[in-house]
């Protein structure tokens, strides 16, 4: 029986077949997408070891003219482990699926503490890069305890069946590193060749957090089209080993 390919390769795979690139943030202001609220609510890990920092930014570096829009800010580099749903702070907007007010994120951020209380920090692996149909990406390898997994599904657990929204793809963690816009996916192609065997960097997961960022997606295209601004509700800390 052939065994099941590995879920980055298959990526991988996927993006080799594909004639162009896909413009997810172009696509969020079409129709009625363009109404919905722009914050977005997650629970991230983020990444502060300057010396992982510098290896992203490096990597960000090397495809900077191929970004059709401005690249991830360095600071902002995080693993996502749990998406929410939108923020709005307009009472209409609130009622939408997968909507959340203010208000409602200390419930939250009090579930998800009480769940992780207990566990402690952990080691992952971040790279080689990989591409998304609309971004570029660096892989995050969790080892073979699969501790961020584990943390991913009791932090899930932990939330009301409202903040556990379905989406249309397994979870596979990444560092976001920018994105592609809409652009012949040939020529990425080749570059990324280069970077599929570059040694992975360890990293060790200390803390999560509860956050609030906001794409700016509506100017021209041309112009500087991605800002993002993170608002940090909660930060929780991992014991030690």
């Amino acid at each position: 029986m052939l065994r099941p390919m590995q879920p980055y390769t298959a990526k991988w795979q996927q993006f080799l077949r594909l004639r162009s690139t896909h413009d997810s943030l172009a696509a969020e202001r079409r129709g009625l997408r363009h109404w919905l609220p722009k914050a977005y609510i997650a629970f991230v890990i983020p990444i502060q070891d300057p010396a992982v920092l510098g290896q992203l930014a490096l990597w960000q570096e090397a495809f900077r003219s191929h970004l059709a829009y401005v690249p991830v800010p360095v600071i902002n580099f995080h693993i996502t482990l749990h998406y929410i749903g939108r923020l709005s702070d307009t009472f209409w907007l609130g009622l939408l699926p997968n909507t959340w007010r203010r208000a409602a994120l200390a419930v939250l951020a009090q579930r998800a503490q009480r769940a992780i209380a207990g566990y402690r920090r952990f080691e992952i692996t971040i790279g080689p890069l990989n591409a998304f149909p609309n971004v570029l990406v660096a892989e995050v390898e969790d080892g073979e305890q699969e501790c961020l997994r584990r943390l991913r599904t009791t932090l899930r657990r932990a939330m009301p069946l409202r903040a556990r929204p379905r989406v249309a793809w397994a979870y596979l963690p990444h560092v976001t590193l920018g994105y592609w816009g809409e652009q012949a996916a040939a020529p990425l192609v080749e570059q990324l060749r280069q970077f599929r065997a570059v040694e992975p960097v360890p990293f060790t997961v200390e803390r999560m957090r509860l956050t609030v960022y906001r794409l700016d997606s509506g100017l021209p295209v041309g112009e500087a089209l991605l800002a993002a601004d993170e608002d940090i509700v909660a930060e929780f800390t991992l014991q030690d080993r």
